[in-house]
Parts: structure tokens; C-alpha cells; sequence
């Protein structure tokens, strides 16, 4: 076989790699076997010398080597991209589940301690909760106000004691927080963005729960919920979207 051929040869093979997702050393694999596959069976008709049969011992054994090779390579990748995805599918629904049900809870007790702050106008019934769930919703009902029994001040400030609601919000978070543990613990991030970001808020929310109610020890708290509910933060500003929600999305 000429130069330019085998050149070809180990081209296809780490085109099928790009397109199969195989990496090196995998990728390097592939090549070979695809390499000794093809040239097996091409090469007596580029080389016809190479057709008599003295060579035909050393051609059956480069074409067992490389299909199967290709075979187990193939087999292999299928078998374990399909467990790989199934099992970020099932890690990814539990964590979005756990997150959408604390989240709910948030709210709810959200809504209760503001009723408590002096907000006459919300109703802790389930359209309201699936409105202040989105982003949009909550910012129209707790955006507006600047007096303490209004917009977000109402619930701010119910935030200074233990009330009921200020335990349950903690209590919640800390199932965030345990969930968020447990994926980075088990080694199930590969995105070093989202496996930062899970660091962080843990470690936020251990705060949290540090440093209890307060008018000053509660304002991490209430700015966790504001960024978790209105999409905005103290560093980047208007999001337009929960960083939790979109975090876990990316696993």
C-alpha cells in the first residue's frame, strides 16, 4: 500500500472517531483496526503480488484483528454511551425534582411570611405559586414597593426572627444544598462551570444556615431567594432565569 493510502486509511478512521465520539486513546484504536480491516481487504488489488497465497495467512489475520477489533470497539461505546446517558438522564430528572419541590415549598413560605410582613394583596393558593415560580410572575408581584409591608420588604423582614417560615425556607435549602453534595461528591459533574457552581451554593447555603435569623444575618437568605425567584443577582446583574434551574439543566 502507498503512503498517500495508509494516509487515507488512518484519515477515515479518526473521521469515524470525530463523528462516533471516541477520544484519544480510543480514537487511536479505531484507526488501526480500521486500517487493518481495510487494507486486508484492499490491498491485494492495490498490490497484486500481495494476492498469492503465501500472504493469505497474514491477510486473515489483520482482517480477524481489525473487525474484531471494530467490533468490540463498536459494542463497547454503544453499551456504555447508552448507560452514560441514561444514567445522567435519571441523575439530572432526580435533581431537577428534588430542586422543583424545595423550590415550591420556598414559595409557599415565601407568600406566608409575607402575608405575615403585611402583604394584604397575595394569596398563598397554587396560582399564585405558579406564578412567583416564574421569573417574570414573581418579579410583578414582589418587584414594586418601598415601604416594609410591601413588595419584597414584607417578607425581608419576617426574616430578622425564627419564625416558622424562616426554619422551613432553611430546612428546604438544606435539601438543596444535601442534593447539590451528593452529585459532586459521587464525581457525576464533568462541566468544571457547573461543578464550581454546586461548590458555591452549598457553601452558601452552610452560611445560611450558620448564621441564622437576624436583621443583617438574614440578608444572604433573602438574597439567595431573590436570585433563586427573580433571576437576579448582586454581580451579573438581571439573569432572566433561575442559575440553579439552568445549572442542573447542563448536567
Amino acid at each position: 500500500m502507498s503512503k498517500n493510502k495508509w494516509q487515507n486509511a488512518l484519515h477515515s478512521g479518526k473521521v469515524v472517531a470525530r463523528v462516533i465520539g471516541y477520544k484519544a486513546p480510543e480514537w487511536a484504536l479505531l484507526a488501526t483496526f480500521l486500517t487493518l480491516a481495510i487494507g486486508s481487504l484492499f490491498l491485494p488489488f492495490w498490490r497484486p503480488e500481495l494476492a498469492g497465497s503465501q500472504y493469505s495467512p497474514t491477510m486473515n489475520a489483520a482482517l480477524s484483528i481489525g473487525t474484531g477489533g471494530l467490533t468490540s470497539l463498536v459494542f463497547y461505546y454503544v453499551m456504555t454511551e447508552r448507560f452514560e446517558r441514561r444514567r445522567r438522564r435519571l441523575l439530572r430528572e432526580g435533581l431537577r425534582s428534588t430542586y422543583s419541590e424545595a423550590k415550591r415549598n420556598i414559595a409557599f413560605d415565601v407568600v406566608h411570611a409575607s402575608q405575615k410582613g403585611g402583604r394584604k394583596d397575595l394569596r398563598a393558593d397554587s396560582d399564585t405559586i405558579d406564578c412567583i415560580l416564574t421569573v417574570e410572575g414573581f418579579r410583578e408581584l414582589f418587584e414594586r414597593g418601598g415601604q416594609g409591608d410591601e413588595g419584597f420588604y414584607a417578607f425581608e423582614n419576617q426574616m430578622s426572627d425564627p419564625t416558622p417560615e424562616y426554619e422551613e425556607i432553611v430546612f428546604n435549602l438544606k435539601i438543596i444544598s444535601r442534593a447539590l453534595e451528593r452529585v459532586v461528591d459521587g464525581h457525576r459533574v464533568d462541566d468544571a462551570q457547573t461543578y464550581n457552581f454546586f461548590l458555591r451554593t452549598s457553601a452558601f447555603i452552610t452560611r445560611i444556615e450558620r448564621n441564622g435569623p437576624g436583621y443583617d444575618e438574614s440578608k444572604p437568605l433573602c438574597s439567595l431567594t431573590w436570585e433563586m425567584f427573580a433571576g437576579w443577582n448582586a454581580i451579573d446583574g438581571k439573569l432572566g432565569y433561575d442559575p440553579i434551574e439552568r445549572a442542573i439543566a447542563r448536567l
